[in-house]
This record gives C-alpha cells, structure tokens and sequence, in this order.
C-alpha cells in the first residue's frame, strides 16, 4: 500500500515538473518574442512592429512562426502631398501614371517612405475609384523587403469631388491616418468645370483633367521592384573576356613625329 502511495505521488511530482517545464518554455517565448516589437523606420516616420508571442506546441517547443500586427507611424514630411498637388494643379504631369513615376522617383524627393526600415525607398503605388462624382486616387505604399502585391500600406488620397451645383471641382490632398496629425492637414484648390448633359467639362485649360474625365478605365499603378545586383567575379587577371590580354602587345614607334599628330615618318 505504501508503495502504491510513494509511486502515485512520484508520477504527481513529475508531472508537477513537466508542467513547470513547460510554463517556463512559454514564459521565455513570450520574453523573446517581447524583446523584439519596434522597428524604427528612419526615413520618415517610424514604423512599428508588434509582434505577437510565439505560439506554443503541447510539448513545450516554441515554433518559428510569430504573427506580426504592423502598425505605421509617419510624420507628414514622409509625403510631400503640398507639391503632389501643386504638380496637379499646374499641369505638371499628364495623368495619373506620369504623377506615380514622379512619385516614385528620388530625385523628385516627393516622399521618404521606408515603412520597414531597410533603408530603402518604398514603391508608391496610384489605385483609382470612383465613387459617384468623385474620384480617389488612393497612394498605396509597398514595403521594399517584402515585394508582396497583397502587403501594402495606404498612405495618402488625392480626391476630385465635381461639384454640379457651384460648378466647380474641389482637389484635396489628405493624408491616411498612418500619419501622425493626418486628421489637421488637408490640401485643397478648386478649378472650374462646364456640366453638360451631367458630363463634367474642367475649363482650367490643364490636361490631367481632360485626362481625368475622359471614357477610360480605373488607373491601377504597377508595381515594379529593382532587380537585384549581380555581382560577376572574374579572375583572369583583369582582362575581359579571358585570353584577350594574351594577344595585346606593345607597339614602339621608331622615327619622328612630323605633321598635327596623325602620322609616324
């Protein structure tokens, strides 16, 4: 009897432990997972990462997939949206694919968006929809390490609201609320417009609005990474292609130089 009671309490007493063990695996997951939530984005704003703890498997063993929640904190600087709609507005770009490679050009400095931090600029990507007498630009940004059409952030609207009433078209600039204030900064102008049989007309003589409001279809940007760099190690002592080195020699010229430096006597 005694031993059946000293064996039941042996089995409790390892069981006590396996579940200790665990419930210290579990905590140091957590711990781990923890200590690696913020991602500053220098570029711009701050981008930062959230991390979820790492799932635990009955027998103790962390597995390698977190799920990661993303939330963006930008700073208004990130996106020149003043100078986005300066360039609208005086006819800089044509339509809406001339207005996203502006966009994603670095020497036009239009924003410094670096959502996941790598140090490189991220794509801005133009999606269009229409809403009745509205149209959205909407400017979705692509983070540079993920190169995922589905993994995308909205940074930005352009909207261009026909008024049919006042005959006039309100442009307004704002931010999304991944922007710090996004709330208190608005860029807005209006151009004129002729409504014909409910056919909109801008008579601001600038194209991007005959563009705008001519029968086409919703614009969607397309998104195109850089390609990666190749790197081609060659080892033949600096000559290209290999062997061409081998039939090159040096040729010395006997006599002297006469005439405008053409011809060897």
């Amino acid at each position: 009897m005694k031993s059946t009671i000293l064996s039941l309490s042996l089995l409790l007493a390892l069981a006590g432990c396996d579940a200790a063990i665990i419930a210290s695996q579990r905590a140091a997951a957590e711990a781990e997972a923890e200590a690696d939530v913020a991602v500053k984005a220098e570029a711009g704003g701050q981008a930062v990462v959230a991390a979820e703890a790492a799932p635990v498997k009955d027998d103790g063993e962390a597995k390698v997939e977190a799920n990661v929640d993303v939330k963006v904190e930008l700073k208004p600087e990130a996106l020149d949206l003043e100078t986005v709609t300066y360039l609208i507005k005086k006819g800089k770009v044509k339509d809406a694919d001339a207005l996203e490679k502006k966009l994603n050009n670095p020497k036009e400095k239009l924003h410094s968006i670096d959502i996941d931090g790598d140090g490189k600029l991220d794509k801005i990507q133009i999606v269009e929809v229409k809403q009745g007498d509205t149209i959205i630009f909407e400017l979705h940004a692509f983070p540079s390490g993920k190169k995922d059409k589905d993994n995308f952030v909205i940074v930005g609207y352009v909207n261009f609201t026909a008024d049919k009433t006042t005959n006039v078209l309100v442009v307004k600039a704002t931010y999304a609320p991944c922007f710090i204030g996004y709330d208190t900064i608005v860029y807005d102008y209006t151009v004129p417009i002729v409504v014909k049989n409910d056919v909109v007309v801008v008579s601001g003589g600038v194209g991007f609005y005959g563009w705008l409001y001519a029968p086409r279809p919703a614009y969607v940007g397309v998104v195109v990474w850089d390609a990666p760099t190749v790197v081609i190690d060659v080892h033949h002592d600096g000559c290209w292609p290999p062997g061409h080195c081998k039939h090159h020699h040096k040729h010395k010229h006997k006599g002297k130089w006469k005439g405008k430096g053409k011809h060897w006597h």
